[in-house]
């Protein structure tokens, strides 16, 4: 695939799914009790097939930011409970 072809498909992705910011547990909780409080949504679930991982999930103005922890719970009430999750990154 020529370059101009993978750039092409890079920028569909990402104007279809947002871009994805990971960050630390700290950040995620200050930031995602800032955007809950104007009404996003935090979705928790479990991601990995093997090893397990908590992830906390929010979207804000297109920008999803996520966090993942091997098994410690955030200090946040998430809004959706899901069984599993999948991020495609």
């Amino acid at each position: 695939m020529c370059a101009a072809t993978s750039a092409a498909v890079i920028s569909a992705a990402v104007m279809a799914a947002g871009t994805l910011v990971e960050l630390d547990s700290e950040q995620f909780v200050e930031i995602a009790n800032r955007l809950q409080k104007n009404g996003a949504f935090i979705i928790h679930g479990k991601t990995g097939l093997i090893h397990k991982k908590e992830t906390y999930i929010v979207g804000n103005q297109g920008i999803i930011l996520y966090c993942r922890s091997e098994s410690i719970l955030l200090s946040i009430k998430a809004d959706i409970e899901t069984k599993r999750l999948s991020l495609l990154l």
